[in-house]
């Protein structure tokens, strides 16, 4: 079938037997493409780019440039790489063959050749040209929506970041943290702030999954919280367990959970009272170079909006002046090792130092040292640390 004008694909024969070259012309126009010729590789190169045809139709042995060289060059010049291109040989050995497709050809014609086979081979060639373009068009397109999409998610990046608390220094407590997602966003919040002049609350959450559908949750709990929007008891912090159990139902949340750690200090008292649902255990360190256990910290509770009627319950513990509070997600010790193996938390928590902890750079010290102990080379899930020095 002809090719109308206004579609018509274009063509470009490199061969160096003008006779040759005159007849494949004229049997390609008649079909109606746009064919120009050159006479040697080098001008064959230069019409190429200049032309960018969609199909290439190069004799193999050529004075000069031969056919490979001039494929190896199409193929390494990214303007010209769609082109489909037909090597035009009389050889018909298998090496050869291996030879050519390996300099890039995409397919073989042999000389003379036969009009209609000709003719096949360059539809087949159009085809294969035309559905590459739509994917290369395609793939743009993707990237594009990409670029956008990645540009959104680091702005909601940085709002989460602009989110999460500053460092608080009282006469009483010190308090820093140290948030790492494993994308730009990530399930991990987590605050601490005076919910009176003797009651400070902090706690730490890990909304179910990743990416945006876990940052939402989190990022409501936290502006509820700041807001007042959460009735909370400040002598009881299983309070904050329930509320958000009532609150964020898994059925309601595209089956994400959540866990939570919380704890409220009472300095006039010296005691942390805490509640937990599914979270590891806080660690409470004795002061460096004092006689002391390290404390787990836990109340066993299930995890938040696994069920309606789950049950909370608070303890408390007594925090002498230099104790240290540690408070963490699990994807700080839920890493994988060299040999496959995942580390394990009762591995994190025996290998904690309480002089480390304590140091002004402890956060990244812990990091550090989770990656000597465990041998992990990167961490594939968010971790959020925080850290409160008693005084």
């Amino acid at each position: 079938m002809d090719v109308s004008a206004a579609d018509s694909p274009s063509i470009l024969l490199v061969d160096d037997d003008r006779i040759h070259s005159r007849i494949l012309r004229t049997r390609l126009e008649q079909q109606g493409y746009r064919v120009r010729e050159a006479p040697s590789g080098n001008e064959g190169l230069d019409l190429a780019r200049s032309l960018h045809p969609e199909v290439i139709l190069c004799d193999w042995l050529m004075e000069g440039m031969d056919g490979l060289e001039v494929c190896w060059r199409v193929r390494e010049d990214p303007q010209l790489a769609s082109a489909y291109f037909i090597l035009l040989t009389s050889r018909s050995q298998v090496q050869d063959r291996v030879r050519g497709l390996d300099a890039g050809a995409d397919d073989f014609l042999s000389k003379p050749a036969d009009p209609e086979e000709l003719l096949a081979r360059v539809r087949s060639g159009l085809r294969l040209h035309n559905a590459n373009e739509q994917l290369r068009v395609l793939s743009q397109d993707l990237q594009q929506q990409k670029a956008r999409l990645d540009g959104e998610l680091a702005e909601a990046a940085r709002y989460v970041a602009d989110l999460l608390p500053k460092p608080l220094e009282s006469p009483s407590v010190r308090i820093d943290s140290l948030f790492c997602p494993s994308s730009q966003l990530g399930g991990d919040g987590f605050d601490f702030l005076w919910l009176d002049d003797d009651h400070l609350l902090l706690y730490l959450l890990d909304v179910s999954g990743h990416g945006l559908a876990a940052a939402l949750p989190s990022i409501s709990i936290l502006n509820l919280l700041r807001s007042g929007g959460i009735d909370l008891d400040p002598e009881r912090p299983e309070t904050l367990a329930l509320a958000l159990n009532r609150l964020f139902q898994m059925e309601g949340q595209e089956d994400r959970y959540l866990t939570l750690w919380c704890g409220i200090y009472q300095p006039s008292r010296r005691e942390l009272r805490y509640t937990s649902g599914g979270h590891p255990p806080a660690l409470l360190f004795p002061m460096p170079g004092m006689a002391g256990e390290l404390l787990q910290l836990s109340t066993r509770g299930m995890a938040v909006g696994l069920f309606d009627d789950s049950i909370y319950r608070q303890a408390s513990v007594a925090v002498p002046p230099g104790t240290t509070l540690l408070v963490y997600s699990d994807g700080i010790y839920e890493v994988s090792r060299p040999n496959g193996e995942i580390w394990n938390l009762p591995a994190f928590i025996d290998g904690m130092d309480a002089n480390e902890i304590a140091a002004g750079d402890g956060l990244e010290r812990l990091v550090q040292r989770v990656r000597r102990l465990s041998g992990c080379i990167c961490f594939t899930d968010d971790y959020a640390l925080v850290r409160a020095r008693f005084l």
